[in-house]
């Protein structure tokens, strides 16, 4: 494992940690950070940066239990891993998504190209007759309304409320799967498998997720999302 590093920046009763380098989870997480807590000591609220780190719920919990130990409160969340975001909106903290930094974006496409599909980001609204389609995994940072559609060979991630049509595995994957803040769809697929929507709503602050079991699509608690996703593609236009 690379070498992981921390900022931290003090601003008036706000202070930022930024977490940046190789990426760490679980109690190698709270190793790394607990050296750079004394400095933020007497203040109260925190902003957390974390640039590309993949952080579940879990994650960004036991990150919390250690900050209240030094009297910070994690308020806000900034991010350009979905994921990331999706965890820490799940959990009630104020979230930001970032788009990479121009030198990522860089480095990205000077790649070789991947036999795989990269994942597809979408930011903002599908509306009725709007229809998303791609060959790998959808990541909506939005809602998706009724009458809009999403077609991925991959798994559908919507950070927001679906209450459109997904299709999820599109062609052919029954282990893909379709995670919401809000999953109140009018339909869902995954691979051939069919279900209408589950028409109420689920437990607040509690995102879900569709899976296919069985042959049978159902609905069940999103506590740390899909860990398969590949780097993100830029918004494209919505076919019509």
């Amino acid at each position: 494992m690379g070498a992981s590093f921390l900022q931290a920046l003090v601003s008036g009763s706000m202070c930022q940690l930024r977490l940046s380098g190789a990426s760490s989870r679980g109690p190698d997480l709270l190793r790394i950070v607990e050296p750079a807590l004394p400095r933020l000591d007497q203040q109260e609220f925190l902003e957390l940066d974390c640039g590309d780190w993949l952080l579940s719920c879990v994650d960004l919990e036991q990150l919390q239990g250690l900050l209240q130990q030094h009297n910070l409160n994690l308020v806000a969340l900034h991010s350009v891993e979905p994921r990331t975001i999706v965890a820490g909106a799940a959990l009630g903290f104020m979230t930001q998504p970032r788009m990479p930094t121009p030198q990522a974006q860089r480095q990205s496409l000077q790649r070789p190209q991947e036999q795989e599909e990269k994942a597809y980001l979408y930011e903002g609204c599908l509306r009725s007759g709007d229809c998303l389609e791609h060959g790998a995994t959808v990541v909506v940072l939005g809602d998706v309304n009724p009458g809009a559609r999403i077609h991925a060979a991959g798994d559908v991630i919507v950070w927001g409320r679906l209450r459109g049509i997904a299709h999820a595995g599109s062609r052919g994957n029954a282990t893909a799967r379709i995670a919401a803040l809000q999953l109140q769809p009018q339909q869902v697929r995954i691979a051939s498998a069919t279900a209408l929507g589950p028409g109420g709503h689920g437990p607040p602050g509690q995102p879900e997720q569709a899976v296919q079991r069985n042959g049978q699509i159902v609905i069940e608690a999103a506590t740390v999302l899909p860990v398969h996703v590949p780097r993100m593609k830029h918004q494209a236009p919505v076919a019509r």
